[in-house]
């Protein structure tokens, strides 16, 4: 059983009036700061967690997703007039998405939340018509045979 920690601290009061008496712009720079700070620490310990592709494809490069972790500002939170940051994996820039562009870490979500082997059903069984035969049920690729109905 983990032993149980506790953290005292103290001049919490203290730095929110120093924090308040600073003008806004210096105010949301210095916070800024200190939070990407600490992101840091969580954006070092997501790269040691990520893997990292055995050998590059055609359209995969080797250690893309550890260069595109990167701690950015959050827009939402400036838009409500409060600071925050967040870790996550930079997408390509508008021109250069797509599947078939090595530079392009589209799949993180993939590495970071897996698949699923998972079967197809249609709504409506005039949804799947193929040669006149209408297919109710289709298995998809990556299922097994046990998961398909």
């Amino acid at each position: 059983m983990a032993d149980s920690v506790s953290v005292k601290v103290n001049g919490i009061d203290e730095l929110k009036r120093a924090l308040a008496a600073l003008p806004s712009k210096l105010r949301r720079k210095v916070l800024t700061k200190a939070l990407r700070a600490g992101a840091k620490v969580v954006q070092k310990a997501a790269r040691a967690a990520t893997p990292v592709l055995a050998s590059p494809t055609a359209y995969r490069t080797r250690g893309l997703l550890k260069r595109k972790l990167s701690v950015r500002v959050s827009k939402e939170s400036r838009s409500q007039g409060n600071v925050g940051v967040f870790v996550n994996v930079k997408p390509a820039g508008k021109g250069n998405r797509g599947a078939k562009n090595p530079l392009d870490p589209f799949y993180w979500r993939f590495v970071a939340f897996g698949t699923k082997a998972h079967t197809i059903k249609p709504l409506t069984a005039k949804g799947l018509a193929f040669g006149g035969r209408v297919v109710k049920q289709v298995r998809h690729p990556g299922s097994k045979p046990s998961n398909f109905l």
